[in-house]
């Protein structure tokens, strides 16, 4: 008898990439076998699946765990963390959507003029999922002209706003005290400051300043500033800047906290997301390194990603 086959342990692993024909987006592929997410939100929509293992955070108030034919999301400005859900980590794919790049592809779609908003951080779409996976891999790879890539990632992105998008509605309006200090905070987050001097800018005590700040940002003003500097660290990388001075432009005090932190929020070091998406690199074609695929799970052409409509549609279309 042959001996029993162990499965396969996930390590971990992250790689950003960009490609030149969806420059609105940032890639990223990725296993992880311990890691865990501090709590932290984007600038831009988050949208991914689970290939193997199971992710689990806690999103808008409930938990979540994301697993193999599901798509998992965030939205720009939630407070998410991260973790296995299973014994044995997770390997996944992502999608960083700019803003503008998000509206100006769901065009037609949108009712009012705010961003598109989903409110669950997991859906359950196989389907979806499929063709996500299918074009992010085909991207990755080069099987992917400018026409195709612009069309499945059109197609993606439209009925993900058809099948689970929802009206916004009105939102608070953010407390002027509040609004000051996080602008206050962006413009000196290479400073180290204190509680104290946040709360003196609104003529507010140091608890009723923490209490609100949380309360409508979902972090208190410590981890703010520390995502603030993380986010500018991922832009100056992507420009090519070399991580030791990242650290010191950004307001950490060496590169080592840089490293920490960057590695709890982004699950990369700096040096390694340098290496991936600096200017000298990045843009795909990557050659695969995470097991074999049949020819099932590869990317659907342009032509399958139509399948996606609902038939009545399908029909109308291809006629």
């Amino acid at each position: 008898m042959g001996k029993k086959r162990e499965p396969r342990k996930t390590a971990n692993r992250m790689r950003f990439w960009r490609s030149p024909l969806l420059p609105g987006i940032l890639f990223m592929d990725g296993s992880c076998r311990d890691v865990v997410f501090s709590r932290h939100s984007h600038e831009t929509y988050a949208f991914g699946v689970v290939e193997e293992g199971a992710l689990g955070f806690r999103y808008r108030g409930r938990d979540f765990v994301a697993t193999p034919g599901t798509v998992n999301l965030a939205v720009p400005g939630e407070i998410h963390d991260g973790r296995g859900a299973s014994g044995e980590g997770w390997r996944y794919r992502m999608a960083y959507v700019d803003v503008a790049e998000m509206l100006r592809v769901t065009t037609g779609l949108r009712e009012g003029e705010g961003p598109p908003f989903i409110a669950p951080g997991v859906l359950a779409d196989a389907e979806l999922a499929r063709f996500f996976r299918g074009f992010h891999e085909s991207l990755r790879t080069g099987g992917l002209d400018g026409l195709s890539a612009s069309t499945a990632w059109t197609l993606f992105a439209c009925h993900l706003l058809r099948r689970h998008g929802e009206r916004t509605g009105e939102r608070p309006s953010p407390l002027p005290s509040v609004g000051r200090v996080r602008s206050f905070l962006e413009e000196n987050m290479d400073r180290n400051v204190s509680l104290e001097e946040l709360a003196s800018l609104v003529s507010a005590s140091p608890w009723h300043l923490l209490r609100a700040f949380r309360r409508e940002t979902g972090l208190p003003p410590h981890a703010y500033q520390i995502q603030l500097r993380i986010r500018e660290a991922q832009r100056k990388l992507l420009a090519g800047t070399a991580p030791v001075q990242v650290a010191a432009e950004v307001g950490f005090a060496d590169q080592s906290h840089l490293t920490r932190w960057f590695r709890r929020i982004v699950g990369t070091t700096p040096a390694a997301f340098l290496r991936d998406t600096g200017p000298a690199r990045g843009t795909g074609p990557f050659p695969a390194d995470d097991g074999p695929r049949t020819r099932s799970e590869g990317a659907p052409s342009p032509r399958r990603g139509v399948a996606l409509e609902p038939s009545s549609e399908s029909a109308g279309e291809e006629g």
